[in-house]
């Protein structure tokens, strides 16, 4: 298989340097997976790589693609009983690798660790023929009856549950996420299977809202929409919201969180922001004591994201709208919806 060439885009700067190139399949070392790439989202940050708008420092060239899934063609000596994978596989792995025993690792935060690596940016990811799940990858096998379009859509479901996760919904809540991204909208679904009270959905999109209320949302509204702060005070007896997730990356609508939110809230900022919020901190304490918590990553909710699509629970094929092959890469990067046109996942297909 390394004899051969593939496809690969590669980035050689932030700032529109990336390059569809010819490289060499690579060949997996010791306990190292061979994927056929089948299917590799777009993300918000890779397009913040695209714009030269991202916070990151990175090493260059790399291959992008962090959200991907593949189906093992060669395994290297020892993969099989490490992975229990077979030739034939589906299978995904987490974008983060990690090493060693630090702090972070010791107490099950591997995610926040500084001894990482990441596939789609400090190691290639998935915007290619072929890819290597390195040895140290958590890798999961796609279920039988899931989509390559849904099993390409885990990495941000598992994202978007770790950020529900970190709301601690209650029954009684009254839940608002902001965004309708893939993953504001795997927050609908994964917050509406919490069962609170009522999700209600922000984004300034008719198609998304309509999207949403169609996968567990009971509300949407246009975060200028007059009828927001009044629907939540019905909900609430004037009160606020019980727990907002701000998943779509503007310091606008974290402020606008802020401000529809009840005391004693709990807020989970989810989100990559491009510029810093202007808030006034005692409305953290002094005025609504407010619980405020990150979002980062996915520990230990890939399966879960796979379990809840394959069982029926989540729609990851909903959430999928646009597919494009590897050789249209910058159209699909730079793809920006018509008026009406409900666009939530873009991913590339390798095959095509």
């Amino acid at each position: 298989m390394a004899s051969k060439t593939m496809k690969a885009v590669r980035c050689h700067g932030f700032g529109g340097q990336h390059k569809l190139e010819a490289m060499p399949v690579p060949e997996p070392g010791p306990g190292e997976v061979l994927v056929r790439v089948d299917a590799s989202g777009i993300c918000a940050a890779d397009r913040a790589m695209w714009d030269a708008t991202g916070p990151w420092q990175l090493s260059f060239p790399f291959t992008p693609g962090h959200e991907f899934t593949g189906t093992v063609v060669e395994l290297g000596d020892g993969a099989d009983e490490l992975h229990g994978l077979r030739i034939g596989d589906r299978a995904i792995a987490e974008l983060n690798i990690t090493y060693g025993s630090d702090f972070y690792r010791q107490r099950g935060s591997y995610h926040l660790t500084d001894n990482m690596q990441v596939l789609g940016a400090t190691l290639d990811g998935g915007w290619a023929e072929y890819m290597i799940y390195p040895k140290e990858a958590v890798i999961h096998k796609v279920p039988e009856g899931l989509s390559d379009h849904a099993a390409c859509y885990t990495e941000p479901l598992a994202n978007a549950i770790h950020g529900v996760q970190r709301a601690d919904i209650q029954f009684d809540d009254v839940v608002v996420v902001s965004g309708a991204g893939p993953i504001g909208m795997g927050m609908v679904q994964a917050a509406a299977l919490k069962t609170p009270r009522t999700v209600i959905l922000i984004n300034p999109g008719q198609s998304k809202r309509n999207a949403a209320l169609k996968l567990g949302a009971d509300l949407a509204f246009a975060p200028d929409d007059p009828q927001l702060a009044a629907a939540i005070g019905d909900l609430t007896d004037g009160r606020g919201a019980d727990v907002f997730l701000e998943a779509s990356g503007q310091t606008a609508a974290f402020e606008q969180g802020l401000q529809i939110v009840r005391k004693g809230a709990r807020i989970v900022v989810f989100g990559v922001y491009k510029q810093p919020a202007q808030v006034d901190l005692n409305i953290f304490g002094e005025f609504k004591e407010l619980d405020i918590r990150g979002g980062h990553l996915a520990p230990f909710t890939y399966s879960t994201a796979l379990d809840l699509m394959v069982r029926g629970k989540i729609n990851g094929d909903a959430c999928v709208t646009h597919v494009s092959a590897l050789d249209a890469f910058e159209a699909a990067l730079t793809r920006r919806p018509e008026p009406g046109e409900l666009q939530i996942k873009v991913i590339l297909d390798p095959r095509m």
